[in-house]
């Protein structure tokens, strides 16, 4: 047991004089706390910079996204192959002293015109069918009679040479006829007219034949010099105008040349029709959008024919 108290003694001993003093071991404790703190604040800091470093460039580009063009609400033309004719409804007999109806669109609505055979006994005269209720501007004498069974308005215009004269009357829920002629005929008469229409199918005849139009429009005029089509969002339109100077020709249509121009109010296509010395005026209107290819593959489908007449 000597021995191992003595191996006892002698190592205490050796702790005691290598231990630091009071003071001294405060401090070692107070150097290793401050090393493990900052340690410690190190890596938090460190992982905070990743973080950042992984969130700060999806910031910015989410800050620096490229904003969207606004949509546009312009409707794209489609052309299609071939064209049908609208038909007038209506006829008269032959016994009425009128000619067969030579049928047009103006609007929206077609109309019939009868010319007299003679102008002695009768006078040429002029059907509409339309889904609105006419208008009229002036003034005129009105009178209310039956035509047709249904309740119609007689309008005269006092005019030179031939007072003008016009019944009108709503011949179903979504049709109203008006014919107009002239005071060669008694009011009588004028009712009686309109009591001889009887249906028909009248085809409108057009101042083009057509290779193209446009898909999902509708025929809303058609006749010597101008046919248009009209969708939801705008017109496209075909008119043969006497000839004018094209100002500056940039394009071809087949063998004349054209004229084509983009401006708020649409875009415009102006051909050099020689051999009819008129010009003829391809139009889309504002609403649509209309590439210059299909424009001007548009226009050469155009054929004017020998019924044209150019305004």
């Amino acid at each position: 047991m000597d021995d191992l108290d003595r191996l006892l003694a002698e190592t205490l001993h050796r702790a005691a004089v290598h231990a630091p003093a009071d003071d001294g071991l405060l401090a070692t404790v107070h150097r290793r706390s401050d090393r493990r703190r900052r340690r410690q604040i190190a890596t938090t800091l460190a992982a905070v910079a990743v973080v950042l470093a992984l969130a700060v460039p999806a910031l910015v580009q989410w800050g620096r996204r490229t904003p969207e063009p606004p949509a546009s609400n312009d409707t794209a033309v489609r052309l299609v192959e071939g064209w049908t004719a609208p038909v007038f409804p209506y006829t008269l007999p032959a016994a009425a002293g009128l000619k067969p109806p030579v049928a047009s669109m103006a609007g929206g609505r077609l109309v019939g015109f009868f010319e007299a055979t003679e102008q002695v006994h009768h006078a040429d005269t002029t059907v509409t069918v339309s889904d609105t209720r006419p208008s009229f501007s002036g003034p005129a004498g009105e009178t209310t009679v039956e035509v047709r069974g249904h309740p119609g308005t007689l309008r005269t215009v006092d005019a030179h040479p031939a007072r003008q004269l016009t019944l009108f009357w709503r011949e179903s829920e979504r049709r109203w006829i008006t014919l107009a002629t002239d005071d060669t005929y008694r009011k009588q008469q004028v009712v009686d007219l309109a009591g001889a229409l009887t249906p028909a199918a009248v085809p409108v005849l057009p101042p083009f034949n057509l290779d193209l139009t446009p898909a999902d429009f509708v025929t809303d005029t058609v006749t010597e010099s101008t046919m248009s089509f009209r969708g939801p969002a705008g017109e496209l339109k075909v008119v043969l105008r006497k000839e004018r100077p094209l100002t500056g020709a940039n394009r071809t249509v087949g063998t004349y040349d054209a004229s084509l121009t983009r401006t708020g109010a649409g875009v415009t296509l102006d051909v050099d029709v020689t051999d009819w010395q008129a010009t003829l005026e391809v139009t889309a209107g504002p609403g649509l959008t209309m590439s210059d290819s299909d424009l001007l593959r548009f226009a050469a489908g155009v054929h004017v024919l020998d019924r044209s007449n150019p305004q």
